[in-house]
C-alpha cells in the first residue's frame, strides 16, 4: 500500500479531533443539536487551520440520523455511505480550477436534485475567492435562496477578495491560528500512535515552525520522522528546518551586545562556510534578539517562549543589557530579510547589520543619532565634560542652598525619576517647611502622617542623595515629626460647636 503522509492519515474524522477551533466547533454542534442549521457558511482563515476538515465533519453530522451531542455517530447507514469517497451528497469543488460562469451554472442545475441518502446535499467550495466576478454574480441568487435540502460551505484564505454581496449571505466563521502548545500536543499524540521516539523540545520546535498551521507542522513532522529514522530530537528538527544551533545564535547576540564585533563576524563566517542560508540566519538572529526582549519584559518567559530550558536560562543571564538597545537590534535585523530580495550580497547585508547592532555609531538613521546623543547626556550627567574625542572628569558645580530652590528641586527631581508617590507628598510642602543649620537640612511637614512617609528609609535616602549632590554644604537630612494629626472627626465637632443650634438638616 502506498505511503500516506501524516497530515492526511491523521486528518480529523469528527469534531473531537479538531485542534484549536473550539469556538467554531461549539457553535456548529449547537446548531445541529437545536436544528438551527443555516443554508450558507463561510469559513475563513490561514492555511492548515481546519477549514476543509470541519466542513466535511459538519456535512456528515447534519446528515446523520442518530447524531450524538451534535456529532455524527459513524455507525448508521447514512454515515457509512457518506464515508465513501464517491458519495453524491457531499460535493467538493475546487474554485481555483472551476472558477468560470459555466461551472457555476452547472452547479445551479445540480442543486435542484435531492440528496441520495441523507437529509442535505452539501456543497463545499474551496478557495472560493478564486471565482471570477461573473461566477460570483451567477452564484448570488442560488446562495441566498437555495433549495431546502442544500447547504453551501465556502472556504477561503483571502476573505478580503470576496464581494460584500457574498459575505452578507453567509454565516462567517473566522478560524484562528492554532496555539503552539495545542499543535505540540497533537504531534505527541501522533508520534505515540506511530511508536516514534521524540523529545519535548523537538515537538515544541516543530509546532513553532508550523506558525499556527496544523498541516504545516505535521508536514515538518513527517520530514523529521524520515530524517531521524524514527527518532525525532531537537537537533533533527534544526537540521530539517535548516536552522542554526540556538547556542551559536545566542553567542552571536551576546557578543554583538558586548561590542565584540570580531567574534560575532567570525561566528557568522563559520556558519556561512558551512553552507547556512543567510536569509535563515538573519531570521534566527532576529528571533533571538526578540526572545531576549521577551525575557527582559515578561516575568515568566517560559510561558511565552518555546525554547529549551538551557536557552531560556542563558537569556535570563543577559537581562542586564539595555532593553532599548535590544529593541533597536530587533528593528535593525527585521529589515534584513526584506532587503535581501533586492541584494546580490546577502552575507554582506547580514554582517553590516550586525555591525550596526554592535556599535550605535555605525547607525546613520535617527535611532543611531538619538543613541549617541543619550550617551553624551549620560556622560555629562556623570560629571564628564566632552572635549573633542576625549572626556574629562570634572567636579559638579553645586548650588547655594535656599529654601525655595530646595523645595522646588525636590519636587521636580522626584517627578523626573517617576517616584510619583513621593512626588505627590512633596507637592504639599513649601519653602517654609525647609531650613538648614550646620549642614543639616530640616524638613518639617505640617502633618504627622506625611512625616511618617518621608521617614521611610527608601524615601529619606533618596531625598538625602538628591540634596547632597545638588546643594553645597549639605551633609544630612532630617525630617521633624509634627504632633499635629489631621482628624476629620475633631474638625466636624469643632464646626458643630461653633454653630450650635443654628445647624439645619437639609433633605
Amino acid at each position: 500500500m502506498a505511503y500516506v503522509s501524516i497530515y492526511r492519515k491523521y486528518r480529523p474524522y469528527d469534531f473531537d479531533g479538531i485542534v484549536g477551533q473550539e469556538h467554531i466547533v461549539k457553535t456548529l454542534r449547537n446548531q445541529i443539536k437545536t436544528d438551527t442549521i443555516g443554508h450558507a457558511y463561510l469559513f475563513t482563515g490561514t492555511r492548515g487551520t481546519g477549514k476543509t476538515s470541519i466542513a466535511k465533519i459538519f456535512a456528515r453530522a447534519v446528515n446523520c440520523v442518530n447524531n450524538q451531542n451534535g456529532q455524527a455517530c459513524g455507525n448508521c447507514e447514512v454515515c457509512k455511505e457518506l464515508a465513501k469517497p464517491n458519495n453524491l451528497d457531499i460535493i467538493e469543488i475546487d474554485a481555483a480550477s472551476n472558477n468560470g460562469v459555466d461551472e457555476i451554472r452547472e452547479l445551479r442545475e445540480s442543486v435542484k436534485y435531492p440528496p441520495s441518502v441523507g437529509r442535505y446535499k452539501v456543497y463545499i467550495i474551496d478557495e472560493v475567492h478564486m471565482l471570477s466576478i461573473g461566477a460570483f454574480n451567477a452564484l448570488l441568487k442560488t446562495l441566498e435562496e437555495p433549495p431546502s435540502h442544500v447547504i453551501f460551505i465556502l472556504a477561503t484564505t483571502e476573505v478580503h477578495k470576496l464581494p460584500q454581496t457574498i459575505l452578507s449571505r453567509c454565516l462567517q466563521f473566522d478560524f484562528r491560528l492554532v496555539p503552539t502548545a495545542s499543535i505540540a500536543n497533537r504531534i505527541k499524540y501522533i508520534f505515540d500512535d506511530m511508536n516514534i521516539k521524540y523529545t519535548e523540545d523537538a515537538c515544541l520546535a516543530i509546532s513553532e515552525a508550523g506558525d499556527g498551521s496544523v498541516r504545516d507542522a505535521l508536514s515538518i513532522a513527517d520530514m523529521c520522522v524520515s530524517f531521524g529514522e524514527g527518532n525525532v530530537d531537537y537537533n533533527v528538527v534544526l537540521e530539517v528546518l535548516g536552522q542554526s544551533n540556538p547556542n551559536i545564535i545566542l553567542d552571536i547576540v551576546e557578543c554583538t551586545l558586548n561590542g565584540d564585533l570580531n567574534t560575532s563576524l567570525t561566528l557568522i563566517g563559520n556558519l556561512a562556510n558551512y553552507g547556512k542560508s543567510m536569509g535563515v540566519l538573519a531570521r534566527d538572529i532576529t528571533k533571538m534578539f526578540r526572545n531576549l526582549f521577551i525575557v527582559q519584559n515578561v516575568i515568566t518567559p517560559e510561558k511565552v517562549l518555546t525554547l529549551p530550558k538551557e536557552i531560556i536560562n542563558r537569556l535570563k543571564e543577559m537581562r542586564s543589557f539595555d532593553t532599548a538597545r535590544v529593541l533597536q537590534c530587533v528593528d535593525i535585523m527585521s529589515s534584513v530579510e526584506a532587503n535581501m530580495r533586492y541584494s546580490s550580497m546577502p552575507r554582506t547585508l547580514v554582517e553590516s547589520s550586525i555591525a550596526k547592532c554592535s556599535d550605535a555609531r555605525a547607525n546613520i538613521d535617527l535611532t543611531g543619532v538619538i543613541t549617541r546623543l543619550k550617551a553624551v547626556e549620560d556622560k555629562i550627567a556623570n560629571g564628564l565634560v566632552v572635549n573633542g574625542s576625549t572626556c574629562e572628569k570634572v567636579d559638579k558645580v553645586k548650588r547655594v542652598f535656599n529654601k525655595s530652590s530646595c523645595c522646588g528641586y525636590l519636587i521636580k527631581a522626584t517627578r523626573d525619576l517617576k517616584k510619583y508617590a513621593l512626588y505627590s507628598e512633596l507637592t504639599e510642602l513649601n519653602k517654609d517647611n525647609f531650613s538648614m543649620d550646620n549642614g543639616i537640612v530640616y524638613i518639617r511637614p505640617a502633618r504627622k502622617n506625611m512625616a511618617d512617609i518621608l521617614l521611610m528609609p527608601e524615601y529619606l535616602d533618596l531625598i538625602t542623595d538628591l540634596l547632597v549632590n545638588e546643594f553645597e554644604g549639605i551633609t544630612e537630612v532630617k525630617v521633624i515629626q509634627s504632633d499635629k494629626i489631621v482628624n476629620i472627626d475633631e474638625d466636624i465637632t469643632l464646626v458643630k460647636s461653633m454653630f450650635d443650634n443654628d445647624i439645619v438638616k437639609i433633605k
